[in-house]
């Protein structure tokens, strides 16, 4: 999986990897998986907690949310194709 992402909007890369982005890019223009922000938009709505990163799985073309509700941290994968969600879990 790529990097967990920065406080903020869009997924960044914990290795910064320009070539990674950028291919992430790519599958978008495609039309191959759903922009970031598309997804993003409908999950954070649908959670509570504050969003505290996402992380990106080329291979599986997943993508992982990440939430703190009460304490707890909160995984929601996403299929970044059809913007389905998989699995939502809290991680003890």
């Amino acid at each position: 999986m790529l990097g967990l992402a920065a406080l903020g909007s869009g997924p960044a890369w914990a290795d910064d990897d320009d070539d990674e982005r950028i291919s992430v890019q790519e599958e978008v223009r495609r039309g191959q998986i759903l922009p970031f922000e598309t997804i993003f938009g409908r999950i954070r709505s649908e959670n509570r907690g504050e969003y505290v990163g996402a992380q990106y799985d080329r291979n599986q073309r997943v993508y992982r949310f990440r939430f703190v509700d009460n304490g707890n941290l909160v995984n929601v994968d996403v299929d970044a194709r059809t913007g389905q969600r998989l699995n939502r879990r809290r991680a003890y």
